[in-house]
């Protein structure tokens, strides 16, 4: 990785006008590796930073990012499915950021999943029509849910951490999709990391492994540190940048959401100069 990486030009501090809707996953291959929590403050960082902002909390059963958010839940979209409220009555304004919650009941696993996947369409296009970016928190692993969701992504955003378990899990998730789709598009996102030097070490081993077994490589975002600060404001039900006095985290959360950002620019580029050569 080129040393100059960590280094923010002037153009990505920069707002970027987007023609479209892009569309973001966090994922992992195992629980308990800070999936929500990056999903939540991702999401809140790029409604800070001017985006119109959706998060989607799709992993049904477990959903917690309300509960990060200091939110209770509101409707959710099994209340939609079973007639108890209407589309535009999921969405929650959590400052700066749209939450829609699938759902947070543990008996929701008992919907039809084809039911539910179809509900999740169109949640997504009603959020697209009035969104820059949409966040979707998956479940853990490669169950249906989580693999509609990476359908309906432009990129599958991985969240690594430095265990053997969790390479391994993150590891296999993307092998089978990239058994179903050569080309799918993901990036990583280190968490727990105890440095950049450490964070670099990990993506830089994953990568090798993907290289390795699959022939593939997958784009680096940046990291979030192992931090005292973040358990507390979990703990707290707030947000991590509510204890940030130094703005470290800030910075880190910052420089990912610009890369993020980036990579929403770079992908709509490419589509335009493909419908330009037609």
């Amino acid at each position: 990785m080129p040393k100059n990486y960590f280094r923010k030009s002037k153009a990505m501090r920069e707002k970027v006008n987007l023609d479209q809707p892009y569309i973001f996953t966090v994922t992992s291959g195992k629980g308990g590796v800070g999936k929500s929590m990056a999903s939540t403050h991702l999401a809140e960082m790029l409604g800070a930073i001017g985006y119109k902002t959706a998060l989607l909390d799709a992993d049904v059963g477990l959903s917690n990012c309300a509960t990060m958010m200091n939110e209770s839940t509101g409707y959710t979209v099994t209340d939609w499915i079973a007639g108890d409220c209407l589309l535009d009555d999921l969405s929650q304004t959590v400052g700066s950021v749209t939450l829609v919650t699938a759902s947070s009941d543990p008996g929701a696993m008992s919907v039809d999943s084809n039911t539910l996947m179809n509900a999740l369409d169109q949640v997504v296009l009603n959020l697209m029509e009035k969104h820059d970016f949409i966040v979707i928190d998956t479940p853990a692993g490669a169950g249906e849910i989580t693999l509609w969701a990476l359908d309906r992504a432009d990129t599958g955003v991985l969240l690594l951490v430095d265990e053997p378990a969790a390479i391994s899990d993150v590891y296999r998730l993307c092998k089978y999709v990239y058994s179903m789709d050569p080309t799918f598009r993901f990036a990583a996102i280190v968490n727990f990391a105890e440095s950049d030097t450490t964070a670099e070490s990990t993506y830089l081993r994953f990568n090798h492994i993907l290289d390795y077994f699959l022939k593939k490589e997958i784009r680096y975002l940046g990291f979030i540190p192992f931090s005292g600060k973040i358990r507390k404001a979990l703990s707290d039900q707030r947000s991590i940048f509510s204890y940030d006095d130094s703005r470290e985290l800030t910075t880190d959360f910052t420089f990912i959401t610009q890369n993020i950002v980036a990579d929403a620019r770079a992908i709509q580029q490419q589509f335009a100069n493909s419908i330009n050569q037609l």
